[in-house]
């Protein structure tokens, strides 16, 4: 069997939806200025960073990939979800005191 290390970040992804179109509110003429609001639904939390997607991708097709990462605390629930998909975490480091990444999306 072939060891797959996977190295990259591990992040909470937090996906809002704007439930229009982003193009209904930027102005032709006035894009050298954009200033703009927009009002999105509750962040929806979901684990991700390159590694954990890559990890999760290669668990889908029966494959035991291990990560190598740094995180912050508060990574163990990311952790379960890693092990319940047969992903090894033994190389993944937890630096104390700081949070793990996290990267905010809004789709429309």
């Amino acid at each position: 069997m072939n060891r797959i290390l996977v190295s990259g970040s591990l992040a909470y992804d937090r996906i809002m939806d704007f439930p229009g179109k982003f193009r209904d509110h930027f102005l032709p003429d006035k894009l050298h200025s954009i200033s703009v609001g927009f009002s999105v639904s509750t962040p929806v939390e979901q684990f991700g960073g390159t590694a954990g997607n890559i990890a999760y991708t290669l668990s889908l097709l029966e494959e035991h990939p291990e990560i190598i990462a740094s995180v912050g605390s508060g990574f163990a629930p990311f952790r379960e979800h890693l092990l319940a998909h047969g992903i090894d975490t033994e190389a993944v480091q937890i630096i104390e005191g700081i949070p793990t990444a996290s990267a905010y999306t809004i789709t429309d």
